[in-house]
């Protein structure tokens, strides 16, 4: 997964899939990732993310339980329907593609 850190704001690149089968990897990379990092806020780029089961939406919540200033930027519209169904847009800064 890439990410990149700039002016105190880390982010990662989602692609593809986030499901149950690789969201255990995708969560210890974003973990490490946290951890050799100073970083203020976190953004979520989902440009290029197809699909996300409840694995997903699991890793997004610990992530803003950890760091209050997390947003998800460029969200699929299929994605955002499902965000909106569970109520992410009460908690999280969303940006749709």
């Amino acid at each position: 997964m890439r990410h990149s850190l700039e002016n105190g704001t880390l982010t990662f690149y989602l692609e593809g899939e986030l499901n149950s089968s690789n969201s255990e990897d995708a969560e210890k990379e974003i973990d490490q990732t946290m951890q050799s990092n100073e970083f203020k806020s976190i953004v979520l780029d989902m440009k290029d993310l197809r699909y996300t089961s409840s694995a997903g939406l699991r890793i997004i919540v610990r992530l803003k339980q950890q760091c209050d200033d997390t947003s998800l930027v460029k969200v699929p519209k299929d994605i955002y329907s499902i965000f909106e169904m569970v109520g992410f847009q009460n908690l999280l800064k969303i940006e749709r593609l």
